[in-house]
């Protein structure tokens, strides 16, 4: 993690809706694409997808893509990689 990197939360303690609100809300402060990363401890951060770990690289998003779509393919890709990865999500928990 660079100080570039901006922390998201945690799947495991977090709803999945809040982390995806705060990965957007980074993504379009930038005009580039982002890359959306989840540590082996469920963490969810926003990098440069050039500088990111490739084995927690979930997925390089373009904040061209707007609000809406952002959110979608974010929240997809999260639930889809907790699930691969045996992470331990919060609505698995409850």
């Amino acid at each position: 993690m660079s100080t570039n990197d901006h922390q998201c939360g945690s799947l495991a303690r977090l709803p999945l809706a809040t982390v995806v609100d705060r990965a957007v809300h980074f993504i379009l402060d930038y005009q580039s694409p982002r890359a959306i990363c989840v540590d082996p401890v469920s963490r969810v951060s926003v990098e440069f997808p050039d500088t990111c770990c490739e084995f927690d690289l979930v997925g390089v998003y373009d904040p061209a893509l707007g609000i809406l779509e952002l959110s979608r393919r974010i929240a997809e890709d999260l639930e889809f990689e907790a699930a691969q990865r045996g992470l331990q999500t919060m609505r698995r928990a409850a």
